[in-house]
């Protein structure tokens, strides 16, 4: 299905490409741009590992290492073999070929990604040599999830191939094809009486009269082919029967919105474009949330796995690497993010011109906001508390007494003072 049918093949390659192409974000404090540009120059393997992964249940990619001897696969990958100058390489194949399960011993620490999974693999490279490598040099990809009586027997511990659950889907969409071409091309059938035509089919005509007849034929076909008339005896007798083949096109397309479904990938497994690109933006969301929840389900374990790999090239800890994925349309949701971070400003600024809040809480406010999309104020009970003894010291501060009891050497000093406690009043409320 894979080699003839686009439908299937697109089913297949456009996810596995979306799921890496569309990147990553790092989160660290410095190498950043050094441990990415290591990352992208293994993005193509790694979308085969996805898309054999998806074709098949299962593949896996083994790390290989320029300072690593091919005796040494079968131990665990160490950081003395990682260095600024180490090379590294990815090797893929899906479960069916080129890969088995070494031993019956399964990894046991509960720390590790590969819980649960083999603790070696026979691994079957270019060249026809067979390699046994421990669990920690190979990334590891399992498709659509199975239960676990399904998973452990059927799929010998692997997922679902793609094709499994959308197979009676692309056979119909396959046969519908089929018969709307077959009835295309009967949508005009023509009939030509000639005489001598029974005798052809008993064997009761002789080869002169056969080949009279089929020059009489080829002479209707050519008047046909070349004058787009019909040349007939005044004895023969020609019939055109017509059928109506309209509603094929609903029909068709209808098909190609279940096939799109059962995908997820309904207005882009097809390219539905008729009404351009706006006309698809509720499709791309849709595609871009599922694309997401697949990143977070199948491609985060081989990342978490691959990446301290990759940072230990440049002496990243393991611990100190953490990542989320980006959205495939990152240049839409800045926009949004923008017009909400002013908003959400707007509402900070006049908080603190009201004196709810202070300087740097609004600032905090805004970080928060900005990193992880939450709004805090920073408004627990020990804030609110403080704000009302502020408001309670303005109102203590503020001399209301008559000035007239005053005497004359106090009432400058008190009318300054009283006008200088009404103005810190007016701020607190903003007046």
């Amino acid at each position: 299905m894979y080699n003839d049918s686009w439908v299937f093949a697109k089913a297949i390659d456009k996810p596995a490409e979306d799921q890496i192409s569309c990147g990553i974000t790092l989160n660290l404090k410095d190498k950043v741009e050094d441990v990415m540009t290591e990352y992208r120059i293994h993005q193509p393997e790694l979308i085969n590992l996805v898309r054999w992964g998806r074709l098949f249940g299962g593949a896996v990619s083994v790390v290989l290492l320029s300072d690593t001897k091919n005796k040494d696969l079968v131990k665990p990958i160490s950081q003395s073999e990682i260095n600024a100058k180490t090379k590294i390489r990815l090797y893929t194949t899906d479960r069916w070929y080129g890969v088995a399960q070494h031993g019956n011993k399964m990894v046991t620490d509960l720390s590790s990604v590969d819980y649960g999974k083999p603790m070696y693999y026979d691994i079957t490279f270019a060249n026809g040599q067979t390699y046994t490598v421990h669990h920690s040099r190979v990334l590891r990809y399992e498709h659509r999830t199975a239960p676990r009586l399904i998973k452990d027997g059927y799929l010998q511990g692997w997922g679902y191939a793609e094709g499994s659950h959308i197979l009676a889907e692309l056979s119909r969409d396959d046969k519908l094809k089929s018969a709307i071409s077959s009835l295309v091309n009967k949508s005009l059938i023509e009939v030509i009486k000639m005489s001598g035509m029974r005798g052809i089919f008993n064997g009761a005509i002789d080869k002169k009269g056969e080949a009279q007849l089929a020059k009489r034929l080829e002479m209707v076909n050519w008047g046909r082919t070349f004058n787009s008339l019909t040349f007939l005896d005044k004895d023969d007798d020609y019939q055109t029967s017509e059928f109506n083949v309209g509603g094929l096109s609903d029909l068709l397309e209808k098909s190609m919105r279940l096939v799109a479904a059962a995908e997820d990938m309904s207005g882009i497994l097809f390219g539905d474009l008729d009404g351009g690109f706006s006309a698809d933006e509720v499709a791309m969301e849709r595609y871009d949330n599922v694309n997401h929840t697949n990143c977070e389900a199948y491609i985060r374990p081989v990342l978490e796995k691959f990446l301290p790999i990759i940072g230990a090239k440049f002496g990243i800890k393991k611990e100190d690497i953490s990542f989320e994925f980006n959205s495939l349309l990152m240049k839409k949701q800045d926009e949004k993010r923008l017009s909400s971070l002013q908003s959400f400003q707007s509402i900070v600024s006049q908080l603190v011109s009201d004196g709810m809040l202070s300087i740097s809480k609004g600032a905090k406010a805004i970080q928060t906001y900005t990193q992880k999309g939450v709004i805090d104020f920073g408004l627990d009970d020990k804030s609110i508390e403080e704000l009302e003894k502020d408001e309670q010291n303005q109102y203590e501060d503020i001399d209301f007494d008559n000035e007239e009891d005053a005497t004359e050497e106090t009432k400058p000093t008190k009318k300054t003072n009283s006008t200088e406690k009404k103005s810190k009043l007016a701020r607190l409320f903003g007046r």
